[in-house]
């Protein structure tokens, strides 16, 4: 199958099967040919009695290629699942920021019964021009970002990452971070409406979900799971940084943490979930300039909250 996409001020997710083409136009208007070649994943370790099973305390780790052919030249993109380097740097090839989000090999390893997050063919991802950021303006941080980056020892039992095996045999539909209870969740972007569903009464969880068109047609979807309670009303349009939430106590399982989920949809194409770290990414990207614009931090030294150290 042949595709065209023009590059956004918005990120673009993708899903490809093996001999797929896609020409990407950069924002200079050069087409770059993207051919899918191949995908593989294989085993790292794991330490389940059977594959596929879950055990807790059960690590898995595992690895997955994306295999090009970028304007002629073959390019492997390799990536790994449920360990540090999980939190990855985009890979950028002719103009372009590639980041390689799955494959469907990894489900001879895992299940998917923790969370939709399958690709629905031979490999997902998400692609920008690299002179442009994944949206328009800077990202607020999600929650309290630690200085240093995100530790995968605070991802659950240290296993769910996006795609981590949870409990060592189901990837993982989301990224969870483990902080205390009542930890604030802001507003990382402008969001037009928001609410929480599988309120705690019905469902014996608290999950909330936003939601953001851009002036490009495209459609952010952001969730986080285990609130405590709304900051502020549903339904209601929420500036970016404001508490919209308290984060980390409703059905959180062996740690307090909180469950982070993103979606893109295309105008006329069906949603794509891909990795929250995506987000946090440029979120890290961001920070200085964020806090400047945003006059979050008038002086260096100011307490705000949004990391650990201030």
């Amino acid at each position: 199958m042949h595709h065209r996409r023009t590059a956004q001020d918005t990120l673009t997710a993708i899903e490809m099967d093996r001999r797929d083409q896609l020409d990407f136009v950069r924002a200079d208007g050069v087409a770059v040919r993207i051919t899918l070649l191949d995908t593989s994943a294989q085993l790292i370790r794991t330490n389940l009695d059977q594959i596929k099973v879950e055990k807790p305390g059960a690590v898995t780790e595992l690895r997955f290629d994306c295999t090009f052919e970028i304007d002629g030249q073959r390019h492997t993109l390799t990536r790994e699942v449920s360990t540090q380097n999980s939190f990855y740097e985009p890979f950028e090839i002719a103009g372009v920021r590639f980041w390689p989000d799955a494959v469907d090999g990894l489900f001879e390893f895992m299940d998917e019964t923790h969370g939709p997050c399958r690709p629905r063919k031979h490999a997902r991802l998400a692609l920008q021009d690299a002179s442009r950021r994944i949206c328009p303006p800077p990202l607020h941080p999600w929650c309290p970002l630690a200085e240093e980056g995100l530790d995968i020892g605070e991802c659950y039992n240290g296993d769910d990452t996006w795609m981590g095996g949870y409990f060592g045999a189901s990837a993982h539909g989301g990224l969870d971070i483990n902080h205390p209870r009542g930890t604030p969740i802001w507003a990382p972007l402008d969001l037009d409406d928001h609410f929480l569903f599988n309120t705690e009464a019905e469902h014996g969880n608290n999950r909330w979900r936003a939601f953001r068109r851009w002036p490009n047609g495209d459609l952010w979807t952001i969730q986080v799971h285990h609130v405590t309670r709304l900051t502020v009303p549903p339904h209601t349009t929420v500036s970016a940084g404001v508490q919209v939430a308290d984060g980390a106590g409703v059905a959180v399982g062996a740690h307090d943490h909180s469950h982070f989920v993103f979606v893109v949809t295309h105008p006329g194409q069906p949603p794509i979930k891909l990795d929250p770290w995506i987000l946090f990414w440029q979120m890290y990207q961001d920070r200085d300039a964020f806090a400047d614009h945003f006059y979050l931090r008038a002086q260096r030294g100011r307490h705000t909250g949004l990391y650990p150290d201030d």
